[in-house]
């Protein structure tokens, strides 16, 4: 098996733990921003060989575009600032 629950789960409280901190995106070019961040750091640890921190990034990554797709298929406000 690919993805474990375990996995999902980290996932899912790593979204809801930025989404609480931070809020909802502003809009997709933030959430852009953002996994771009995440996937320089995923790249780094990968390069580095870093099991660890690849996984870690990973799961960070994943949240990221957990948490853009939960906005976009909210729509609403978010939608609507986020179209150009």
């Amino acid at each position: 098996m690919i993805v474990t629950g375990h996995s999902l789960t980290a996932i899912i409280a790593k979204a809801e733990s930025a989404e609480d901190r931070y809020g909802p995106f502003a809009s997709t070019h933030e959430a852009l921003g953002v996994a771009c961040e995440e996937w320089d750091e995923l790249r780094a640890a990968i390069h580095a060989n870093d099991l660890d921190a690849a996984h870690k990034e990973a799961i960070d990554l994943a949240a990221v575009m957990y948490r853009l797709a939960m906005h976009c298929a909210a729509g609403g406000d978010f939608a609507g600032r986020s179209t150009k």
